[in-house]
């Protein structure tokens, strides 16, 4: 339970010692001090909150007298840590031992904290401080990786030091790390690499700041709602509050997911759905904010650390440590599921453009009539649909799934330690035990990255319990309840997947928990989570009208199951196109310059698409996945989790979806393990058996409306 600041009164001549070693440092005292002693103090107190064991003060730790001393104390920090990694080296043998390896940070618990506002919060006091540290961290990052010492305790440690399962795994899994960087290479090579690593860091710090930059620059405002007339009620009073905070009497809209789906969905001009297409593929890739060349950079530098390596290509080297053997099987994957997907996908066209009387049909139109033709034809309301899902009910839902599967219960913390006051904190319990702390951030501002994505802010360790939080941007109403797409229930449910592989792992050890797993196994426990959002059973469950109570017609819930993957096909078809060029940027060497790579691009997309794309199409400028993410050459980690979870789903259908001998069947043999085995492994201890794409394709296929 995080404790409440103590009040702690100031008198003359009190003893500074004794408020340093204190549990609790006041901070008001702290404002009287000079600026030296009131540096020193508020240090302490961070040092504090990173090494509490309760929930940490995260009003003080993002405030602007912590971003003051921030760059200090991390400059510090960084100096004790190389400090202590050089007495480290000069161990002997007989004193190396498993601790020294997997020792607390405080270094690298800061910055991520740090990091973490960067994404929730952007400001130029954030970037000011990543921009001064990130290279010596990296720097500092290159030592270690190339320690030639460390490589050789390591290998001691394997073969001489007392190690459990756990221990072995984790050891194995940095020697392996250090064999791939081939750690025998030439100093001047090693030296290549680490200045490529160096340039790689800054490039895609940089590629972010221009993605976010760039759609804060957009902004559209349509002075009447002649266009709007087909909008829910909801969106409609979200475009206008947020055109009254921009001091307009106007519908305003922005670049947020929220914006853009609205307008492609219920706004009645083509003209305007066909801006908006168009600015989307076109954020950060022109004047000020343009990563095109910054994208060149990286795929170069990628290139040549790949070829440094001894690797063909980038690809090649991204896969080393994923399930995918090589980049060849995974384009042979998608190559065959993309030709399915788009002979499927024009029947989809085809059917709107007959149902509408349309001779031709552009991209910029595809979610406007797909929308009507479900209202018109098979009697599916979105805009009806999204009035059941409110946020606090969904949430509720998501919880009382949650604990259905796994005894897993949520209970709201009170605390004033929040860094924004709509974020909210829980307690996780399992089996009456407390096992995280979950920090829900679900709403829209404008300073926040784009996108949801889940995170564990603080690790988990022997004697502490994880902060595992889920980001996202659903815009909060001001007017009333706050209504849900069923996009965004399905990634509220995503997310929290991929929160519960963080809490449910049995290992102590933060190595071993999600992010160690193989990375295209890594979306399984999210894109499984989803599954439960469509089935009857947790869709009358999540629905509740916000205004009359009454749950999920059977009318209109037989409606949504008729049509439950409705534009499957094509969204699968963009899915592959992504998975496909990501692959051919870190597997062809051939861009000459921007305009190279802008036609390579397009040739490609142009390619897979069914629809010619407008020569302005530069999506790839803000594909922040591949160029400042952890999915380079793995994108198509989202398909080849998709098939997988189309085999673990089979198997709660083939029971109960609420199956208690499934869900523990699961929980035991993949959340639980984490990265203790191979993706493999832990796969065919659930299903007895190797990964068959017979039931992604049945699941597709037969659910496809067909005309």
């Amino acid at each position: 339970m995080a404790k409440e600041l103590e009040k702690v009164d100031w008198v003359e001549n009190w003893d500074n010692s004794k408020l340093v070693n204190s549990s609790v440092i006041n901070t008001d005292v702290i404002q009287i001090l000079d600026s030296k002693e009131k540096n020193n103090m508020l240090k302490q107190k961070v040092l504090q909150e990173l090494n509490t064991k309760d929930f940490p003060n995260l009003k003080f730790l993002f405030s602007d007298e912590v971003l003051d001393i921030a760059e200090e104390l991390l400059l510090e920090l960084l100096e004790k840590e190389k400090q202590q990694f050089e007495n480290d080296l000069k161990l002997k043998d007989k004193d190396i031992n498993f601790d020294i390896f997997v020792r607390k940070s405080d270094l690298y618990a800061f910055w991520y904290y740090l990091s973490h506002l960067s994404w929730v919060n952007d400001s130029d006091k954030i970037r000011e401080i990543k921009d001064a540290v990130l290279p010596k961290l990296v720097d500092f990052s290159n030592e270690i990786s190339y320690s030639k010492r460390n490589f050789e305790m390591l290998k001691y440690c394997l073969s001489n030091c007392n190690l459990d399962e756990e221990q072995k795994k984790i050891i194995e899994d940095e020697i392996k790390d250090y064999e791939i960087r081939w750690i025998a290479l030439e100093k001047d090579k090693q030296e290549q690499l680490k200045k490529i690593s160096l340039e790689l860091s800054e490039l895609s710090k940089d590629f972010s700041k221009n993605v976010l930059d760039s759609e804060k620059e957009f902004e559209y405002f349509l002075e009447s709602d002649e266009y709007l007339k087909e909008f829910p009620e909801s969106d409609l009073a979200n475009a206008k509050a947020l055109a009254e905070k921009k001091w307009k009497k106007w519908y305003a809209f922005d670049s947020s997911f929220w914006s853009y789906l609205a307008i492609m969905k219920y706004c009645s001009n083509s003209d305007v759905r066909k801006h908006f297409y168009i600015e989307w593929t076109k954020f950060a890739s022109s004047w000020e904010f343009d990563n095109r060349e910054i994208v060149l950079k990286i795929i170069k530098l990628k290139d040549q650390k790949a070829k440094l390596l001894w690797y063909k290509n980038f690809a090649e080297l991204s896969l080393e440590k994923k399930m995918a053997n090589s980049p060849e099987e995974v384009m042979d994957l998608l190559g065959n599921i993309s030709k399915k997907a788009k002979n499927k996908a024009k029947i989809e066209v085809e059917e709107l453009k007959n149902y509408f009387d349309l001779e031709e049909i552009n991209p910029w139109d595809i979610s406007y009539y797909s929308r009507k033709i479900k209202q018109e034809k098979y009697d599916l309301d979105e805009r009806k649909m999204k009035s059941y899902f409110e946020f606090e009910n969904t949430k509720k839902a998501l919880f009382d799934t949650i604990k259905k599967l796994y005894n897993v219960e949520m209970k709201p913390l009170e605390t004033d330690w929040k860094y924004d006051k709509d974020v909210e904190v829980y307690e996780v319990y399992k089996d009456w035990k407390l096992i995280s702390y979950f920090i829900w951030d679900y709403f829209y501002n404008e300073n926040k990255k784009s996108g949801a994505w889940a995170n564990d802010l603080r690790s988990k360790s022997e004697d502490r319990i994880p902060v595992v939080i889920n980001v996202m941007g659903v815009v909060k109403s001001k007017e009333s309840e706050t209504l849900m797409t069923l996009w965004e229930v399905e990634t509220m449910f995503h997310e929290f997947g991929h929160a519960l592989h963080v809490m449910l792992s049995k290992s102590k050890y933060s190595e071993l928990s999600w992010f160690g797993v193989e990375w295209d196994f890594v979306e399984l426990p999210s894109q499984l989570m989803e599954k439960w959002v469509s089935d009857e059973l947790t869709i009358k469950n999540i629905s509740k009208h916000y205004k009359t109570g009454e749950v999920l017609s059977d009318d209109l819930f037989e409606a949504y199951k008729k049509l439950e993957h409705f534009w499957t096909w094509n969204h699968t078809l963009w899915q592959n196109i992504y998975a496909i060029t990501d692959m051919m940027f870190y597997s062809w060497t051939e861009f000459k310059d921007v305009e190279d790579l802008d036609k390579k691009y397009l040739d490609k997309v142009n390619e897979l698409s069914l629809f010619k794309q407008p020569e302005s199409n530069k999506r790839y400028a803000s594909f922040s996945h591949i160029f400042a993410g952890w999915y380079s050459a793995g994108y198509y980690s989202y398909m080849w989790a998709d098939i997988i979870v189309e085999e673990i789903w089979s198997e709660f259908k083939k029971n109960w979806i609420f199956d208690k001998q499934t869900a523990k069947k699961f929980e035991e043999k993949i959340l639980w393990a984490g990265s203790i085995k191979k993706a493999s492994e832990m796969f065919k201890d659930f299903m007895g058996r190797e990964v068959q794409i017979d039931a992604f394709l049945k699941a597709k296929w037969l659910n496809l409306k067909k005309t």
